[in-house]
């Protein structure tokens, strides 16, 4: 689209002249392809599906036609008490606070203070009964959040969806998946079906099907590709390194040191990983200053989804405004959607297990055609074959090996300094050896269930480079690794060893932790009193178990739980139907529970055997 055709006054459709005024102080100097595309369509009563590159101005697209419509519409005399205007769904908190203060942004130049905007987020910080009561309290016309408090919030009797207009799915591909589309066809139903709808998404063909679940009627799509039909903006530079595993962190600490930028992020597989190794480069910045293996003055913030909501969106918010040299460990969380500015490099340490999150990961630098480099980590051997997969999918990365230390490659690497000393830190500490096995575990799993299952195969990785990388000195049991890891005693010193054995004394490898510490060494007396042969062995075998079968029993017992309470309730079902047709009213005083204790007496007593045997 020529540049002429991209000026604010070019567009198809008279914008409200205080909205013109925001564009121009928030420095919107020029539309986006997207934007020129969108806004006349869903301002213009048309439905819209938007399948756009990452940060290709998305939010404008469809914030402006809300506040367009806001107006048009009258809604602010128009909509009563308890009810809203528009609805935006977001998959993530974070999301929905950075949409929020979008609309909020262009709020602020608008003369009146009677358009307003409310986030709906999960936070420990207030119920939904809090969000209620503000929202009746304030009425706000424009809802932002998540599908799972969205939900919970308009089922409330005093919230009345039957006046929203304008309904938009942000990410509409994640949020048409399996994690959250009962949520978000719930919430959708609630809804009145004369609505305006637009899905928005850098993925969009992802959700294949279930875009028809949404009640689109006569949907326009529109499709922005970027030059040469890439999958990417040709303002983000698309690179890949190949690595040894048990290099991969010194590698990355190597370019957090080396390569000159403002805000990097880095994405990790598991939320364990990144608080793993975000304990370790803090460690590294306060006590090996004279080793120079981080540079001290770089600020490290670590970010994943089992932080609580204050905490992440604090954490966000400081990774956001800091002026200084900052890098963000994370996770998929801040993987759509999040727009920080300055963030000029993003780096992967492995590529995401759902191949669609690859370019959603890259496009959180490379913005609004600023430049951008993003660069993934590729485990050497059988991964590489994951470049041509991805040249499949319209997305070509080039190799770039500058940035790499040339050193650090299993054949030149002659010494184990650092492996040392990420193993000196974890011996400490027992408490740092469970966080890295539970950290090497998930990483497994999460392996395990790549959708590329031909390229990323559990049968050709190197489970012992991984462990070096994890600081390990002793393989997890885990079935993944003895069933693949082919002549495991001839490349370790035997049971899982990676060092000798007699180096550590595992018995006296004690937690800081005094109440830890205090439970290990009654645990282990307890076995020492053990004399009985049988007994002994099944205790070891116990506490020997591997974590894969521990995290598969704790599956279990939730699976039983589930399948006990469905049991219940179908039986207080009965329970109840049985009292409603019972004419004499007559009251009901067995209890549930003694009815399955008694049906399990009987079936244990029952032996099986019929019949009278007295006479034999």
């Amino acid at each position: 689209m020529p540049k002429s055709s991209l000026k604010w006054d070019s567009l198809k459709y008279e914008l409200q002249p205080w909205i013109k005024n925001a564009i121009e102080i928030m420095g919107f100097e020029h539309m986006t392809p997207v934007q020129a595309s969108t806004i006349p369509m869903f301002a213009g009563n048309k439905d819209v599906v938007v399948d756009s590159v990452t940060g290709s101005g998305k939010t404008v697209a469809f914030v402006i036609p809300i506040l367009e419509k806001i107006i048009h519409e009258n809604a602010i005399r128009n909509v009563k008490k308890g009810h809203f205007h528009s609805l935006i769904i977001s998959p993530t908190r974070e999301l929905a606070k950075q949409i929020q203060s979008v609309i909020n942004s262009f709020l602020e130049h608008y003369e009146h203070d009677n358009i307003k905007s409310q986030l709906l987020v999960g936070t420990n910080e207030h119920s939904i009964r809090d969000d209620v009561n503000r929202f009746l309290d304030d009425r706000p016309l424009i809802l932002v959040g998540t599908p799972g408090r969205i939900l919970d919030f308009i089922q409330f009797p005093n919230i009345k969806p039957q006046s929203c207009s304008m309904v938009v799915l942000d990410e509409a591909d994640r949020l048409l998946d399996v994690s959250f589309v009962a949520d978000v066809e719930n919430i959708l139903n609630l809804l009145p079906k004369q609505r305006r709808t637009g899905l928005f998404s850098a993925t969009i063909d992802s959700a294949g099907s279930n875009i028809f679940k949404t009640g689109l009627r006569n949907p326009v799509k529109i499709k922005v590709n970027s030059k040469n039909n890439q999958a990417a903006p040709s303002s983000l530079k698309l690179n890949y390194c190949v690595v040894d595993p048990e290099y991969k962190l010194q590698q990355l600490l190597h370019i957090l040191n080396k390569f000159k930028f403002k805000k990097c992020i880095v994405y990790f597989p598991t939320c364990i990983s990144v608080t793993f190794f975000y304990g370790f480069i803090q460690h590294l910045q306060n006590n090996q200053k004279k080793d120079n293996l981080i540079n001290e003055d770089l600020h490290i913030f670590s970010l994943h989804g089992k932080l609580q909501t204050t905490s992440r969106m604090k954490t966000l918010q400081s990774f956001t405004d800091t002026l200084n040299n900052s890098v963000l460990l994370t996770t998929d969380v801040a993987a759509r959607g999040i727009d920080i500015p300055d963030v000029d490099l993003v780096i992967q340490l492995d590529p995401p297990n759902d191949t669609d999150l690859f370019l959603h990961r890259c496009g959180r630098t490379g913005r609004a055609n600023r430049i951008g480099k993003a660069l993934t980590f590729i485990n050497r051997g059988r991964e590489e074959d994951f470049i041509p997969f991805m040249e499949v999918k319209n997305v070509n990365l080039e190799e770039d090996s500058t940035m790499l230390n040339p050193e650090l490659t299993t054949e030149n690497c002659k010494e184990d300094t650092f492996y040392n000393l990420f193993k000196s830190w974890i011996l400490h500490d027992r408490d740092r050896f469970d966080h890295a096995v539970k950290s090497y575990v998930a990483f497994i799993r999460y392996y395990s269930n790549h959708s590329a299952s031909s390229i990323f195969r559990l049968q050709s990785f190197d489970y012992i480079g991984l462990a070096k990388m994890f600081g390990l000195f002793r393989l997890p049991r885990m079935p993944e690794i003895t069933r693949n890891l082919k002549n495991a005693d001839a490349v370790t010193f035997g049971d899982g060893w990676i060092v000798d054995p007699q180096t550590i004394d595992m018995d006296k490898f004690h937690y800081l932790d005094e109440k830890k510490e205090k439970k290990r060494l009654h645990d282990l007396a307890n076995l020492q009193k053990i004399h009985d042969k049988k007994k002994l062995k099944f205790e070891l075998k116990k506490k020997n178990m591997s974590w894969s079968n521990k995290t598969d029993t704790k599956e279990s017992k939730t699976k039983r739980r589930e399948k006990m309470a469905l049991k219940r309730k179908a039986i207080e079902e009965e329970l109840a139907k049985n009292d409603d047709s019972d004419s004499d009213h007559e009251e009901v005083t067995t209890d549930w529970k003694e009815e399955i204790m008694a049906s399990k007496k009987r079936k244990h007593n029952d032996s099986g055997i019929q019949g009278s045997f007295d006479d034999l």
